[in-house]
């Protein structure tokens, strides 16, 4: 179901989610990564996000996975990026200079695949899934990765009045710590109220629309 709703997302070219600047908590907090150049930082669900051409431009090798194929053949076009195609495991590699996204799903990712990994950058992922599959992917998140590997973690808090309920989901500090708690440490960098800047949840009926990020360590 998830699967079918992303890939008429992307056909229909409903990406509201997409953002055309780099987040500006990703700027503000890389440093709480601890990163050194050459590291490599995982992106899942990475769609067609420009924080990874931003990541990798300040010397960072980048790994994302993205189930739509459509997602990872616009990051590559309209960042005029020349790749490569091959096939691996499950998945099809994309691969430019010292950027490879894998097309397909990421519950398929094995750890050998993502081996390298410094750190993580969910802006997008978490608060994609509803609770089923969020269990299991934080669940998927603990098993790739060891002790060493920090994730930046974005979230959004809100209350529509109308519209869909998700995605992306309304995320607590609650929530974060039920699904996250038993596998890594949480630790709250800021929270800002960003709702005059989000006209479209304020359609939906927003009051409020609270970013939060987080550091996650095992």
């Amino acid at each position: 179901m998830q699967k079918e709703f992303w890939l008429e997302k992307w056909q229909n070219n409903q990406t509201g989610f997409h953002k055309k600047s780099v987040h500006p908590l990703l700027i503000k907090h890389l440093d709480s990564l601890f990163l050194q150049n050459g590291n490599t930082v995982f992106v899942p669900l990475c769609g067609k996000s420009i924080d990874m051409l931003w990541l990798n431009n300040l010397g960072f090798k980048v790994v994302g996975v993205e189930f739509s194929e459509l997602a990872v053949e616009q990051f590559f076009a309209e960042n005029q990026l020349t790749f490569t195609k091959t096939s691996e495991e499950k998945f099809i590699r994309y691969d430019y200079q010292n950027i490879r996204i894998y097309q397909g799903d990421f519950f398929n990712l094995n750890a050998e695949m993502i081996k390298d990994t410094k750190a993580v950058y969910d802006r997008a992922a978490f608060i994609a899934l509803p609770d089923d599959i969020a269990k299991k992917y934080t669940k998927k998140m603990y098993e790739l990765f060891n002790e060493s590997v920090k994730t930046l973690l974005i979230t959004l808090e809100f209350e529509k009045k109308r519209g869909p309920i998700g995605p992306p989901f309304s995320t607590t500090i609650d929530k974060v710590n039920h699904f996250y708690q038993d596998y890594f440490k949480i630790n709250l960098l800021e929270e800002i109220d960003i709702i005059e800047d989000e006209p479209k949840f304020r359609e939906q009926g927003c009051d409020f629309l609270v970013e939060r990020c987080f550091i996650l360590q095992s």
